[in-house]
C-alpha cells in the first residue's frame, strides 16, 4: 500500500504492528523534520474547522504535509476536530465556543436536571453532525491516500457526564444517587455505541488505518481513551462507574494509548493496568509536576506490562530510555529533531 507524502509506508506499518505487540526490540521513532528551503505552514490548530471552511482546512493540511518529511516511524496523519465538547453537542447540549491559544475550546452548559430520567440520544438533526459529517467527507475528498485520518474524540466516560451534569452535583452524585449515575452513564454508553459504529463507517479505517492525535498508528482504529474526571475521586468509585465503560469503549478499539492526566490520577494505575488491551500510557502530569522525576512511575507502569510515550533530544537518551523502561517490548518516542542529518542519527543507532 502506498502513502503519497510517506515512504517506506508498508515497512512502518510493519513496525507499528511489532510495537503493538511487544515484538519490535527498539522504541517507535516518531520525527518529522521541516524539508529545507520551504515556507513551512503550520498544521491546523484543534477546532480549526469551526471557523475555516473544510477546503480550506483540508488545503492547509496538504501544505504542512508537502512541507515535512516524515522519517523513522513517523505517519502524517490529521485528527478531523470541532469542539472539545462535541460528544455533549451532539447529545444536544448548549455548547460556548472559546478561543483558546492551542485552538478552540468549548465550555458545556450543563443540562441534565434528573439522572433517574434521563435518556440519551444522538442528534443527528443537529448541525453538529452535519458539520462533522462534512468536514470527513471532504477530508476523505481531498486527503485520503495522502495522509492517515485521526480518531475523532474521546468515547462516553466521566468526562461527558460531568459536563453535562455540572462538576459539583456531578461530585454530590456518587454519594446522593448512584443509582442515577448509573442511570445516565447506561444512557450515554448507548449514545456513544451508535456513535462509535456511524463514524467507523463514515472514516474508511478498513483503507489506510488511523492515527491518535499524537501520532499512533494502527492498521485498525486507534484510540486514546481517558477519564480526566476521574482526578476527583477515589478507587472505589472509578472501579464501579468509570472502568466498566473504559473497557468497552476500548473493546472497539484494535490498538490502545491511555491518557493518564494529573496525580489524582495515579490512584486508578492498577486499575488502568489491568485491562490488558491498554499497550501504551501516556503520562501527563499536570500543573506544577512537570519537574519532578517520575522515574519510578515510569518503571511501574513498565514492569506491569505496559508501554511508555516519551520525548528525547539525542540518540544516546533515546537508547538509555529503552534499556531503562523498555521491559515491555512497547515504547513510543517523540524525537526532538530539527533536520534530516538529526534524523538519520537516530535510525542509525536503532538499524533502522
Amino acid at each position: 500500500m502506498e502513502l503519497e507524502f510517506r515512504k517506506n509506508f508498508d515497512k512502518v506499518r510493519k513496525n507499528w504492528q511489532l510495537m503493538w505487540a511487544g515484538k519490535l526490540n527498539r522504541p517507535i521513532l516518531l520525527m518529522t523534520v521541516p524539508k529545507p528551503n520551504m515556507t513551512i505552514p503550520r498544521k491546523p490548530k484543534w477546532g480549526a474547522a469551526v471557523s475555516t471552511p473544510a477546503e480550506e482546512l483540508c488545503d492547509q493540511v496538504l501544505r504542512w504535509a508537502e512541507a515535512h518529511e516524515f522519517m523513522g516511524d513517523a505517519v502524517p496523519s490529521y485528527t478531523p476536530s470541532l469542539i472539545i465538547g462535541i460528544y455533549e453537542a451532539l447529545m444536544g447540549a448548549e455548547v460556548k465556543l472559546v478561543q483558546e491559544s492551542w485552538g478552540m475550546d468549548s465550555k458545556v452548559v450543563p443540562c441534565i436536571d434528573d439522572l433517574n430520567s434521563f435518556e440519551g440520544r444522538l442528534h443527528k438533526e443537529s448541525e453538529w453532525w452535519e458539520k462533522w459529517v462534512s468536514l470527513v467527507e471532504t477530508m476523505k475528498r481531498k486527503l485520503a491516500g495522502k495522509i492517515v485520518f485521526g480518531e475523532g474524540f474521546p468515547g462516553s466516560n466521566l468526562d461527558q457526564l460531568s459536563s453535562l451534569r455540572g462538576p459539583e452535583n456531578f461530585m454530590m452524585d456518587f454519594y446522593d444517587n448512584p443509582e442515577g449515575v448509573h442511570n445516565a452513564m447506561r444512557e450515554m454508553q448507548k449514545v456513544f455505541d451508535e456513535f462509535h459504529r456511524e463514524n467507523t463507517k463514515l472514516m474508511e479505517y478498513d483503507k489506510y488505518g488511523s492515527a491518535t492525535r499524537h501520532g499512533f498508528y494502527s492498521d485498525g482504529i486507534a484510540g486514546v481513551p481517558q477519564s480526566d474526571a476521574a482526578f476527583s475521586i477515589g478507587k472505589e468509585h472509578f472501579d464501579e462507574f468509570a472502568l466498566p465503560h473504559l473497557k468497552r469503549e476500548i473493546s472497539r478499539l484494535d490498538a490502545v494509548e491511555y491518557h493518564l492526566d494529573g496525580t489524582g490520577n495515579l490512584t486508578h494505575l492498577d486499575s488502568i493496568c489491568d485491562v490488558n488491551k491498554i499497550a501504551v500510557v501516556q503520562w501527563v502530569p499536570g500543573t506544577g509536576n512537570e519537574g519532578r522525576d517520575w522515574s519510578e512511575l515510569y518503571q511501574e507502569i513498565s514492569s506491569r506490562g505496559k508501554g511508555l510515550f516519551l520525548g528525547t533530544a539525542t540518540p544516546e537518551s533515546a537508547a538509555e530510555l529503552w534499556e531503562r523502561y523498555g521491559e515491555s517490548g512497547r515504547m513510543v518516542l517523540s524525537c526532538y529533531v530539527k533536520t534530516k542529518a538529526e534524523a538519520e542519527n537516530f535510525l542509525k543507532k536503532f538499524s533502522w
